[in-house]
């Protein structure tokens, strides 16, 4: 836990044995939820989630597949480019994916109202062939 804060751990929930590499599937497929009690992701719009994060703290990624069997390796985590939005993440930690499958960052010490727009890059059983990219949001607890 960073600055005594609880820490933010975003899951994403894969459901591996129907995802297909068109934006439809990814966003049908793939479920946002977080230890933070905010309501789970509705299926089909991961754009529309929004996961709480706390200054000075730490959020952490992690990828599970719904079927139990596969592994989901996170392999990006990144601001969106355009239309970003608020700047809440100081710092994201990117580690070999293949040997560590979640990402953390660092959240800015600092009362940041909206909402920041990001990507989060995965692949399915270590195949950085076919890698998929979802979009979600986070929002600082004020």
């Amino acid at each position: 836990m960073g600055g005594g804060k609880p820490s933010t751990i975003i899951t994403l929930t894969v459901d591996t044995e129907n995802i297909q590499q068109n934006e439809q599937s990814i966003k049908d497929n793939v479920v946002f939820s977080d230890n933070q009690s905010d309501p789970a992701e509705n299926p089909g719009h991961p754009e529309t989630y929004v996961s709480t994060v706390f200054k000075g703290s730490t959020c952490t990624w992690k990828g599970v597949a719904k079927n139990g069997r596969d592994t989901i390796n996170i392999t990006d985590v990144a601001k969106k480019s355009k239309g970003g939005g608020a700047d809440i993440l100081a710092e994201i930690t990117l580690g070999d994916p293949i040997k560590d499958p979640n990402v953390t960052s660092t959240v800015k010490n600092a009362d940041i109202p909206g909402d920041e727009c990001y990507n989060v890059t995965f692949i399915i059983n270590k195949n950085d062939r076919q890698p998929y990219t979802v979009d979600p949001r986070l929002k600082m607890k004020r």
